[in-house]
């Protein structure tokens, strides 16, 4: 319970700290409540689409405590889905990969280049990726616990700069449809009356193992892939995938309740306590970690390096497949560096 307050007063301080700093606003932007030690809400205004084409001033409803209003109650700019808006704004959402920006897809770079398109990012898109982008960029504050109210931001961003008839790029880690809300983004953009264009981007589930030099699948060792997430809805864990010898289980977004996930596959999904597993750190940036151990050391690990999000899980046998042997001919344990040399267990 401590933490969970911990973290809401963290959301709140930040709304009430930098929201002016964070939020696009409008031309026409107006205040119409003061400030006073009772009430930090001010009144929002955003240019919606008239019936004639034109742009008409209209209130929006009470906003959150980040002083930004609820998506449902934000006006589309028409009743049908359209890809352009007759002021030209329209929407593009597009996978950025695991953190490289030699990954990124040719459509993608060439969409980032654009100066005059607003970029909202997620905030683990890696540093080197956004250095791409030449237009204006805005990060969301996905911190732990706010990924609510961080994603009402995204998408009261996305309207305002739709109605400013922008090219408005959701910017997304990895591919958009892989536990990235890509989905839910598309039918919120719908309700505006858009239809985004989506640009597929190179998977972590993937890209990540492949970039630790782990295959996540090879003949004799692991002859199935599946892909889960760390975080089911309402921060609930999702459902176990129960053991089996020869299948690679590769977790996203997990890294931050991996001593709950590996206990959970020990006790109620019948893994062995020495099942590989190895963490993969910020894949494809010059930051890359990797960090082998099992299911009894991971955890004790990921805690003595540090090991931070963004980073994918890897389970299975396959971890151990391309490692060096040490003398006794075991793989390798610790923090790697390249996949194949140790820099200290």
């Amino acid at each position: 319970m401590m933490q969970n307050s911990k973290t809401t007063l963290l959301c709140l301080t930040l709304s009430l700290s930098s929201i002016s700093s964070f939020t696009l606003l409008p031309a026409n932007f107006q205040n119409d409540v003061a400030p006073t030690s009772t009430s930090t809400h001010r009144a929002l205004y955003v240019d919606g689409m008239g019936g004639n084409g034109e742009y008409a001033k209209v209130d929006v409803p009470p906003p959150n405590e980040w002083g930004i209003p609820d998506s449902k109650t934000l006006d589309p700019f028409g009743n049908t889905p359209v890809e352009q808006l007759e002021n030209g704004g329209r929407i593009s959402l597009i996978g950025s990969g695991p953190g490289d920006p030699d990954l990124l897809t040719v459509k993608a770079f060439r969409m980032l280049q654009d100066p005059n398109a607003l970029v909202i990012s997620d905030r683990l898109v890696s540093p080197e990726i956004l250095e791409v982008v030449k237009g204006e960029v805005k990060v969301a504050r996905k911190l732990p616990g706010c990924a609510e109210l961080a994603q009402e931001e995204i998408y009261w961003w996305t309207h305002l700069g739709l109605a400013q008839g922008k090219h408005v790029i959701r910017l997304k880690i990895g591919d958009p449809f892989v536990f990235g809300r890509g989905g839910e983004e598309i039918l919120k953009f719908r309700s505006y009356g858009v239809e985004a264009n989506v640009v597929p981007g190179v998977s972590a589930a993937f890209s990540a193992p492949l970039l630790a030099n782990i295959p996540v699948t090879h003949r004799g060792v692991a002859n199935q892939v599946v892909m889960c997430t760390g975080y089911g809805r309402e921060n609930t864990s999702p459902d176990l995938i129960q053991y089996h010898k020869e299948q690679t289980i590769v977790f996203l977004m997990a890294v931050g309740r991996l001593r709950e996930l590996c206990d959970r596959l020990v006790r109620l999904a019948g893994y062995p306590k020495d099942t590989p597993v190895a963490i993969v750190e910020k894949a494809g940036c010059p930051s890359q970690r990797t960090v082998v151990g099992n299911m009894e050391t991971i955890a004790d690990l990921s805690a003595k390096h540090n090991v931070q999000a963004p980073s994918t899980i890897v389970v299975g046998a396959v971890v151990n497949v391309l490692l060096e042997k040490d003398n006794n001919k075991e793989a390798v344990t610790g923090l790697i560096q390249n996949s194949t040399q140790v820099v200290y267990a």
